[in-house]
């Protein structure tokens, strides 16, 4: 199944100045995916390139990625299976929500492999830019937002700019959804009775905020959140949460990689977190991950060993991220449950210290 891509961008004209170089009201720009489910898509010559997600400005786009050391001839050999589309103003069906949220400083679009896997698994899936945080972000119309200064100022440690940051997502998302209510009374083909949420670093810490929240989440993906950042809520947390951890989820590994002060708190913000979940919960480790395996960023690199492990992690991704969804959103059989059920040599199951359950 093909996927379509939408691109907008809202106005939220209540907000003015998030960062010096906003002088306008503050812009969010969406991608939005959909499914091909009436075979449009069959010719694969509308199909883009990687890079042709940052129309147009690719060679902005182009700069800023070979300056961080990525390779070029690398990210111009990937394809996917999205080409640009319209939404229809009326659809035959409604199809699950599924917000994205990325990680510090990657642009929205930089998970193309779970995006692509969700959209043929028939959710539409709606990225949402962190706009002059992230290290660019493109509007159609060819503006090209470079990130903030203020980010190369803001250490690990610096709690309070971190928390302001997440404030300014959570804005940004609650934005989306109301503009996505909008929308869907004209279009009728988003199920806003079925709202996801994923997040990967920062954009965990940011889904997790939300869906203690926003009612309108109904169940919600973690993927190598920040949980340091987490704080607790009185809130009764109901709502459905996978928390996917990569290999250093214990104090012992993260102290290796990380400063002892975040090592520390981020392990206690994990155990409160599982201590304190009310609703349905799944803590599990992917084995070989990295933290920056839950992006499309490794497939950038010129290592063939990285590829083909990160290609491995992403398909456990895939496969975890879509049954908990099929299961605990839509409530659909039980794919999710059966699927950790069994004896898997890439992922397992832990508890709020990290430890492996066995």
């Amino acid at each position: 199944m093909g996927v379509f891509r939408k691109v907008e961008v809202l106005t939220d004209y209540t907000r003015k100045g998030t960062f010096q170089e906003e002088s306008e009201p503050r812009k969010i720009v969406i991608s939005i995916y959909y499914p091909d489910t009436d075979g449009l898509l069959d010719n694969n010559e509308s199909e883009m390139k990687y890079m042709d997600l940052f129309r147009p400005c690719e060679q902005h786009a182009r700069e800023i990625l070979q300056d961080i050391g990525m390779n070029m001839d690398i990210i111009d050999g990937l394809s996917t299976s999205i080409s640009e589309g319209a939404l229809q103003q009326k659809s035959k069906r409604s199809y699950p929500v599924i917000i994205y949220s990325p990680a510090l400083g990657l642009d929205r679009d930089m998970y193309i492999y779970n995006i692509q896997a969700l959209v043929k698994r028939e959710f539409i899936v709606v990225t949402v830019s962190a706009a002059y945080e992230a290290m660019f972000t493109v509007s159609p119309s060819g503006e090209f937002m470079n990130q903030s200064e203020v980010m190369r100022t803001i250490q690990a440690t610096d709690y309070s700019e971190l928390h302001h940051l997440i404030s300014i997502r959570k804005k940004d998302i609650k934005y989306v959804l109301d503009h996505l209510s909008n929308l869907n009374s004209r279009m009728e083909s988003l199920d806003m009775d079925k709202v996801g949420i994923v997040g990967h670093s920062i954009g965990g810490a940011t889904a997790l905020d939300l869906t203690m929240e926003d009612d309108r989440i109904k169940a919600a993906v973690l993927l190598d959140a920040s949980m340091h950042l987490y704080i607790e809520n009185e809130v009764k947390n109901t709502v459905p949460l996978l928390v996917i951890r990569q290999k250093a989820s214990t104090l012992e590994s993260l102290s290796i990689i990380l400063q002892e002060k975040i090592a520390n708190d981020f392990i206690k913000g994990q155990e409160k977190l599982f201590r304190n979940w009310n609703g349905y919960k799944s803590f599990l480790k992917i084995r070989k991950a990295t933290h920056m395996s839950f992006s499309d960023m490794p497939l950038f690199e010129e290592d063939e060993t990285l590829y083909h492990r990160t290609c491995g992690i992403h398909n456990q991704i895939n496969e975890l991220v879509a049954n908990f969804f099929q299961e605990h959103l839509l409530n659909q059989g039980n794919a999710y449950c059966k699927f950790i059920s069994y004896n898997h040599s890439d992922f397992c199951v832990i508890n709020g210290s990290g430890d492996e359950i066995l």
